[in-house]
C-alpha cells in the first residue's frame, strides 16, 4: 500500500510542478521555447543527414 501512495504522491508532484511551470508562462515565452525545440530538432536532423550524405560519398569514392 505504500508502494500506491508514493506513486500517486510522486504523481501529483509532477503534475504540480509542471502546471506552475505551464501557467507561470506567457504566450510569447511558450513560443519562444517551441521555437527552440523545433529548432534544436531541425539542428539534429541536419546533423544526421549530413552524416548520411558523407558515408554516402566515402562508399562512393571507395567503390570508384
Amino acid at each position: 500500500m505504500s508502494v500506491e501512495i508514493a506513486k500517486v504522491a510522486t504523481t501529483a508532484q509532477y503534475g504540480g510542478s509542471a502546471s506552475a511551470v505551464y501557467f507561470g508562462l506567457t504566450a510569447n515565452e511558450i513560443a519562444a521555447f517551441g521555437g527552440l525545440i523545433i529548432a534544436i530538432i531541425g539542428l539534429g536532423v541536419n546533423i544526421w543527414y549530413k552524416h548520411q550524405h558523407l558515408k554516402l560519398a566515402k562508399k562512393e569514392k571507395d567503390d570508384v
